[in-house]
């Protein structure tokens, strides 16, 4: 087993991410709060912030301690996550825009961040149903050119926060995340291309 198809690489690296997340969120709740005046709209949406944290923390962790090392039941428990968490977190978006006065742009975001969310909850629960046909190959294609994208862009993005003006705190932190998410769609990715998942989706 290699560096990138290993599940516990996989779990750390979403801890990783869960664990930052919950500290920025906290950190820009605290922000928030002790502007003068209050930047209601902005701790909200922090709110978010932190609990994507916690979701994918919740993701990372069991997976990390060996509790599944299957690749075809985190591929779907990962979509499912980025499903749930894409709907936690606009909800949390919009309602910041509206308690901001931005009632009609926060309540796109809301309805733009259900949509979305419940389609890729749907594409979990349609990949992992035990029934193979000609959806599930095109959503295998899908998730291939998808997880090629971001492994390539997060790649990049390992690199890019040394090449701008940035605290060295912030330019660190950046690269790491950075990394984090490439161990994840590099592991998500091979996951896709590995046999066991190809026959599972009828490819």
């Amino acid at each position: 087993m290699s560096f990138i198809d290993n599940p516990k690489n996989f779990g750390l690296a979403a801890v990783i991410i869960g664990i930052v997340s919950i500290l920025a969120g906290i950190v820009a709740i605290v922000r928030g709060a002790l502007a003068d005046p209050i930047a209601t709209g902005s701790v909200v949406a922090a709110v978010g912030t932190l609990l994507y944290g916690v979701l994918i923390l919740g993701i990372g962790l069991p997976i990390y301690r060996g509790e599944d090392t299957n690749a075809f039941s985190i591929l779907g428990k990962f979509i499912n996550f980025v499903g749930l968490a894409t709907i936690v977190v606009y909800i949390f978006v919009g309602a910041g825009m509206i308690v901001d006065g931005d009632t009609g742009t926060g309540v796109a975001e809301i309805i733009v961040g259900l949509i979305f969310g419940l389609i890729l909850m749907w594409i979990a629960k349609r990949i992992s149903d035990g029934t193979v046909d000609t959806l599930d190959k095109i959503i295998w294609i899908i998730l291939v050119i998808v997880f090629l994208v971001l492994t390539i862009v997060s790649l990049i993005g390992i690199f890019t926060p040394f090449l701008v003006d940035m605290d060295i705190i912030d330019m660190v932190i950046a690269a790491v995340l950075s990394l984090c998410s490439f161990v994840l769609y590099a592991f998500l990715l091979v996951a896709v291309l590995s046999n066991d998942v190809k026959s599972k989706m009828g490819m």
